[in-house]
């Protein structure tokens, strides 16, 4: 199971930073020893331990686990040095305070996560499965929520984007906006190549589809006659690599056999529905929120960058 904090700004250290998620599962690569100080921001030490803390909460909220290799272990520090140098500077302009914070993510917690993963006792459990404790993740999310203000702070004045910015990027970015070509299918599923070939002459010839499906396919569509309805024609959109293999060279009443993981499939090509463009005005909600949140992402690593730099920070090698 996998928790996604859905509040705007979080983890956004580790963002900025340009970290990736590639390999699925949870856990902690920091490698270092848990005693060793990887980094000191204005005299305040970065220690290992927190920096294991740091990704593997990263981790749990994106299901994935960070790339183990020396130039994301770099990244990593430099995105909690970032978010330290931050945290630091909210603190001390009275964006917020550890109390207020604490709180925040307490409820944070609660409201949010916990009903996610089926309540207090869903959240304790996912936590143990993945060797992690309850306080980590408290202070991980109450060291979010001090971001969360700095954010917040940084980009008050970010303005909406205009609907003329909202109509460019929808007309140049059309394929985002593209609901792939649909066609509907009926499936008969057999044991056997033979049983297969033989129910194809039988089509071929003019038997009812839904009749052979009924009396033959080991499927549980037999009941409604092997009717799969429309399925994206995309191997990840329903369909599996064979059938989207194979519907690609069929035409509408055609058959084809093909062989699958449950045996060998008859299906039939009943109709298509061409693929379509959602119009600007269903999807300019979405395109707003997006260049929104672009706008305040890149104002808000000008802040955090402006801040590091007028920071000591040191990054032990």
């Amino acid at each position: 199971m996998v928790v996604r904090m859905k509040m705007k700004g979080m983890a956004l250290g580790l963002m900025a930073a340009g970290l990736t998620a590639t390999v699925a599962g949870c856990g902690t690569n920091a490698s270092s020893p848990a005693t060793q100080d990887v980094a000191t921001v204005q005299k305040q030490p970065v220690t290992a331990a927190q920096l294991a803390n740091f990704v593997a909460m990263t981790e749990f909220f994106q299901g994935s686990t960070l790339p183990n290799n020396k130039q994301e272990k770099a990244l990593e520090v430099k995105a909690l040095v970032q978010q330290t140098a931050v945290n630091q500077w909210a603190l001390a302009h009275h964006l917020i305070t550890m109390k207020s914070a604490s709180n925040q993510a307490t409820k944070l917690i609660k409201t949010q996560i916990e009903s996610q993963v089926g309540g207090a006792k869903g959240l304790d459990q996912l936590l143990k499965s993945k060797h992690l404790a309850f306080s980590t993740l408290q202070t991980y999310v109450t060291q979010q929520m001090v971001t969360q203000s700095a954010f917040t702070y940084a980009t008050k004045n970010v303005k909406d984007p205009t609907t003329a910015a909202e109509e460019q990027y929808y007309n140049k970015n059309k394929v985002q906006f593209t609901n792939p070509q649909q066609d509907e299918i009926n499936d008969i599923v057999v044991k056997t190549q033979a049983t297969a070939n033989t129910l194809l002459s039988d089509l071929q010839h003019g038997a009812n589809f839904a009749q052979l499906a009924k009396k033959n396919s080991i499927s549980s569509t037999a009941k409604s006659g092997g009717s799969l309805g429309y399925l994206p024609v995309s191997p990840q959109g329903g369909m599996s690599l064979p059938m989207y293999e194979a519907v690609l060279s069929m035409k509408v009443g055609q058959y084809k056999v093909y062989q699958g993981s449950q045996g060998y499939h008859v299906i039939e090509l009943q109709a298509t529905k061409p693929s379509t463009v959602t119009p600007f005005s269903q999807v300019q909600s979405e395109v707003k929120s997006l260049l929104l949140q672009q706008s305040q992402d890149n104002v808000y690593q000008a802040f955090a960058n402006k801040v590091e730099k007028s920071m000591k920070i040191t990054i032990n090698k």
